[in-house]
């Protein structure tokens, strides 16, 4: 597999289903959230970037689109391979933000939060609880403070 500028659709199942393991049985090359969350990801993630490195940009849409695959993504029947990857990875959990103190009588521990984290927006939040987020958001901090992103 080869991952090239421009993105494509295309592209982006031959992606998945190389790099997260999404065969046709976990979800069919005609199924509409294909298209969906590759068009998403193509709003979200700033051309700016392609400006950067054409082919990071592609690898960043890739991995933003995989991101939300995990996150909406309904299992057919009889597959759970986005459920578990749900709970794998606590998707669906609630986060408001990294912790920065915490303590009581017998303890006490401070985390400090560099500035690319405690900058990070609810979406980008989001993204981050698993790899393929991760890797997003990462490759997209490479532009600067857009969009709140240091």
């Amino acid at each position: 597999m080869s991952i090239l500028a421009p993105p494509t659709l295309t592209g982006f199942i031959s992606w998945a289903q190389s790099v997260m393991g999404i065969t046709t049985t976990i979800m069919t090359e005609d199924d509409p959230g294909w298209n969906y969350y590759f068009t998403f990801a193509n709003y979200a993630v700033s051309q700016q970037l392609s400006v950067v490195d054409p082919d990071i940009y592609t690898i960043a849409i890739y991995n933003w689109g995989g991101s939300l695959l995990l996150q909406f993504q309904q299992d057919y029947e009889g597959q759970v391979f986005f459920t578990e990857a749900r709970t794998a990875y606590g998707i669906n959990a609630f986060y408001a933000g990294p912790i920065s103190d915490s303590s009581d009588e017998s303890t006490n521990a401070t985390y400090t939060v560099g500035m690319g984290l405690s900058n990070l927006d609810a979406t980008s939040l989001q993204r981050i609880k698993d790899p393929y987020g991760r890797t997003a958001i990462a490759l997209s901090q490479q532009i600067g403070t857009l969009w709140g992103l240091t």
